[in-house]
């Protein structure tokens, strides 16, 4: 009986380290994926957002900015379909010193369109503030040239890290999948022999199979199963339920032999990594 448990204890010891080595080294590598593609979702979402929330440097031209000027500024403004005749109709009017006729529809998009206009860079606070009481949006923006090529450097080297990172996690989880599924199948044959032995005690001369029946054969399967082994447990109809037994692992249908089920539905998942 020493023996027996020795031999349980050290099996059951190997596959704890080796499954807890599997899922560090899955933690270590999935959040260094998951971390560049959250990071490059977050860019990607910058530039499909609306007019008032994306980025704006692949949808406008160096031509349409004041570019260098001491006194001068170029804005980015959203307006509203419905204000559309009202802001091409007064924008000068909203601050002093707004250049007149200097004001271009970019974007047009949905129910908002995109317009630049210029002004003088003291009348600018006044500009915004007027704006935005007729609901027309003033955008954060400075038009660089610089800034615009570095964000689309960064978001390209993102998408590259992403895929340079994606296919040796999916390597590592096809290999190391076997060698969980291993491990898996070794803690259900300890659960089965741990029960056999519960069950009908030492020495342990059981037979331990493993079958595999369709849907439609699986009642036929279980018939004959209870007629061979029927006679190893009285207490037990053929899938009866009889609750929790003290010293006996399993719950739910019990039969006069010891069953555990093997679900594999997600092995033809894996395969399909």
């Amino acid at each position: 009986k020493q023996w027996y448990q020795r031999r349980v204890a050290i099996t059951a010891g190997i596959i704890a380290k080796n499954i807890t080595k599997i899922e560090k080294d899955f933690k270590t590598k999935s959040t260094t994926y998951n971390n560049l593609r959250s990071n490059l979702a977050q860019h990607e979402k910058k530039e499909t957002g609306s007019l008032v929330t994306r980025n704006l440097g692949p949808i406008v031209n160096e031509e349409d900015f004041v570019i260098a000027s001491e006194y001068l500024v170029t804005v980015c403004v959203v307006v509203p379909k419905q204000g559309y005749k009202e802001w091409e109709g007064s924008y000068w009017k909203l601050a002093d010193f707004v250049v007149p006729e200097s004001s271009k529809r970019i974007l047009e998009e949905g129910d908002q369109a995109l317009y630049t206009v210029t002004m003088f860079r003291k009348t600018l606070e006044a500009f915004k503030n007027n704006a935005r009481e007729k609901k027309f949006v003033v955008r954060d923006f400075q038009y660089s040239k610089e800034k615009i090529s570095q964000q689309q450097n960064e978001v390209t080297n993102m998408q590259k890290a992403k895929i340079k990172a994606y296919v040796p996690l999916i390597r590592w989880l096809k290999g190391n999948f076997s060698e969980a599924f291993v491990n898996w199948i070794h803690v259900k044959a300890l659960r089965l022999f741990t029960e056999s032995v519960l069950r009908y005690g030492l020495p342990a001369t059981f037979m331990t199979a493993v079958l595999e029946p369709n849907k439609k054969s699986e009642k036929k399967l279980r018939e004959k199963l209870y007629a061979l082994y029927g006679n190893l447990d009285k207490s037990a109809s053929d899938g009866a339920d009889m609750g929790d037994i003290p010293g006996v692992f399993m719950s739910g249908d019990y039969y006069p032999y010891v069953y555990f089920d093997v679900n594999t539905a997600f092995v033809e998942a894996a395969r399909e990594l």
